[in-house]
């Protein structure tokens, strides 16, 4: 049961930050990551770096192209892309 109140917990935290008006092309949740720089690594336009904290950020939101490298590499499920391609 404790893995699906962590479930609950990071919904509930990644709700309350979109309310607070979150608005890059991608999302981190640091405490699932585990700091294996595999998004970094993956990203083909080199939106993501790591931080002071060695947490993945969004340091080039502009030049993301929403390709989802990133989310299908990450083996913690702790990165997601936040919008869809244009068709």
């Amino acid at each position: 049961m404790a893995k699906n109140t962590d479930v609950m917990e990071a919904r509930l935290a990644i709700e309350e930050d979109f309310k607070k008006g979150y608005d890059l092309p991608v999302y981190v949740y640091k405490p699932w990551c585990k700091s294996c720089e595999i998004c970094v690594a993956f990203c083909p336009k080199n939106v993501l770096e790591m931080g002071e904290d060695r947490k993945p950020v969004v340091a080039r939101p502009e030049d993301c192209i929403l390709c989802k490298q990133c989310e299908i590499r990450c083996p913690d499920l702790a990165i997601f892309v936040t919008r869809e391609k244009k068709k």
